[in-house]
């Protein structure tokens, strides 16, 4: 499915009215794919009201229509303690994910449904192959259920939300994985679709790495996490180790992704999709419990 912005598609999860950290983590190299600890402890999840007054001022730069209730459902901000786990460095590419798909015979990363050419462009997949210049660049088109089976595959499983945000945004609640400079050379984000030259490969913005070391957690592509959505989640759920509602309609996704302006590349800014629905904005990594 064809990318929107921010405030053309519900589906996407667009706003409607409905410890310190140690200076270098451990990294380890896991089937091949590189991954690193993030370590037990606190961070700060979520924002405050006045955060989001300044979110809302920062919007508006970008989109005239932002509204302070969109920014509702990361707020209040809390104090969340996360036993140790460990989180893919990169996103996903098409060349690990094709790997998958032979060896498994699950289907390709591709939106089957499309019945415009504009929803077509965004299939940079035709069958089991695909351009040689997207290898390292993060597979999109791909569900929640896909990027769920892919993770099971290699014995790890999608982020917790929480699990996901502190490892974009460190223990301090950084407002970017680098800190609060403009994400300019740092990210991927901004631009229009112009097919295989859209995304970058992964790791191609060395400045944009989180304090933990991972790239691409703001822009290139939004990331599905493990949780269902749910717009006041944070104002009841848990504060150790949070696994999100039990069930739901919408399953979150973070980080932005190559369309959108920077405010909704922010480390604590949430969106939701359908886990059904295949966008060409939208991919993932995986993560795995700390019992290696």
């Amino acid at each position: 499915m064809f990318a929107v912005d921010a405030g053309e598609e519900q589906k996407q999860g667009l706003p409607n009215n409905p410890q310190k950290a140690s200076a270098k983590p451990l990294s380890k190299k896991l089937d091949n794919f590189m991954m690193v600890r993030v370590p037990t402890g606190t961070f700060k999840m979520g924002s405050s009201f006045v955060e989001n007054k300044r979110h809302l001022k920062k919007c508006r730069k970008y989109d005239k229509s932002c509204e302070l209730w969109w920014f509702n459902d990361e707020y209040p901000d809390r104090l969340i303690f996360l036993d140790s786990y460990w989180i893919d460095i990169h996103e996903v590419t098409n060349e690990k994910y094709l790997k998958f798909v032979l060896a498994t015979g699950h289907r390709f990363a591709l939106d089957e449904t499309c019945e415009t050419d504009k929803c077509r462009e965004g299939n940079l997949w035709q069958g089991a192959s695909f351009p040689p210049r997207i290898n390292r660049q993060p597979v999109t088109q791909v569900s929640w259920y896909d990027a769920d089976a892919y993770c099971r595959w290699g014995g790890k499983r999608l982020p917790s939300e929480a699990e996901w945000e502190k490892a974009a945004r460190g223990p301090s609640g950084n407002l970017y994985p680098w800190g609060s400079g403009s994400p300019k050379k740092r990210a991927t984000y901004g631009r229009k679709w112009r097919g295989v030259f859209t995304m970058t490969d992964v790791g191609t913005y060395s400045q944009g790495a989180s304090l933990y070391g991972l790239y691409d957690m703001a822009g290139n592509v939004w990331e599905w996490v493990d949780d269902w959505y749910d717009l006041k989640y944070y104002n009841w759920g848990r504060k150790k180790n949070p696994r999100g509602p039990a069930e739901g309609e919408f399953k979150v996704v973070r980080g932005g992704s190559w369309v959108n302006h920077p405010d909704t590349l922010r480390s604590s800014f949430r969106r939701w999709s359908q886990p059904e629905v295949r966008f060409n904005d939208t991919g993932f990594r995986c993560a795995k419990d700390d019992n290696l």
